[in-house]
């Protein structure tokens, strides 16, 4: 067997000891493997039936169509690496992002996830996700030395109203009472999470949670004050979804 520029031919012996070319096989045929393959074959023909011009003709033909389409696809393969890297980079900047894709919980709401990778395989992009289990908003009150200080004792009349999202009111009197009070009273509702916490300057505050997310706080004759803030909350075991079946990114 010879090599001509990566090119394998197989040759053997004709019945009247001339030697032909059997088979050729190649990725990838240039113009110099033609002429080649074409000064050989006029060295090796049978001077008694020289090869036919036509057929010459042909052949190159065949040769520069199969050289043309290996070229073809390897331009198509490297746009494909090149798509597939870009929209890798395109959907690693959903990382930290809530988005939706369709599916629904038991109550017919669109579930939310928030993502925390991605990966392509084989083509096809994935996102590793986390499903929101509930939006919180959070109340910080004043700090305070001593959690169990009266608050109001003047105006009997102050009061503090949380209005849910759901439209559900929750109204305390703060006259009379310590924020270690209030405490204990909110936490005896469904969906409120009331206690003091130790802050970073070793005093304590009153941190109230609300379930649902969009609350309201008002106050009538008391003038407590506070931060507000917002929290979520996900499931501990990571899901794949499809990067293509994402309808709504937040």
């Amino acid at each position: 067997m010879s090599t001509i520029s990566e090119l394998a031919t197989s040759s053997s012996t004709d019945a009247y000891g001339n030697t032909i070319t059997t088979a050729v096989s190649n990725d990838e045929l240039t113009s110099e493997d033609f002429i080649t393959l074409m000064l050989k074959e006029l060295e090796l023909q049978d001077p008694t039936e020289p090869v036919d011009s036509a057929s010459m003709m042909s052949t190159q033909l065949q040769l520069s169509t199969l050289s043309a389409n290996t070229a073809t696809v390897d331009a198509m393969e490297a746009l494909q690496v090149s798509f597939e890297n870009s929209t890798l980079a395109n959907s690693a900047s959903l990382i930290g992002n809530i988005i939706e894709n369709g599916d629904l919980n038991d109550e017919g709401i669109n579930k939310q996830y928030q993502v925390s990778s991605v990966e392509g395989v084989e083509g096809v992009i994935y996102l590793s996700v986390y499903e929101l289990n509930e939006y919180y908003d959070l109340y910080s009150f004043d700090e305070t030395l001593d959690s169990e200080a009266i608050i109001n004792e003047s105006n009997e009349g102050s009061s503090i109203t949380f209005t849910k999202s759901d439209g559900t009111e929750i109204s305390l009197s703060t006259y009379n009472k310590s924020y270690e009070d209030l405490a204990v009273e909110l936490s005896l509702y469904d969906g409120i999470t009331a206690s003091m916490a130790e802050n970073t300057n070793g005093q304590s505050q009153l941190v109230v949670s609300l379930e649902g997310g969009a609350s309201t706080l008002s106050q009538s004759s008391s003038y407590l004050s506070y931060s507000k803030s917002n929290a979520s909350s996900y499931k501990s075991e990571a899901e794949q979804i499809l990067y293509s079946e994402i309808t709504k990114i937040y």
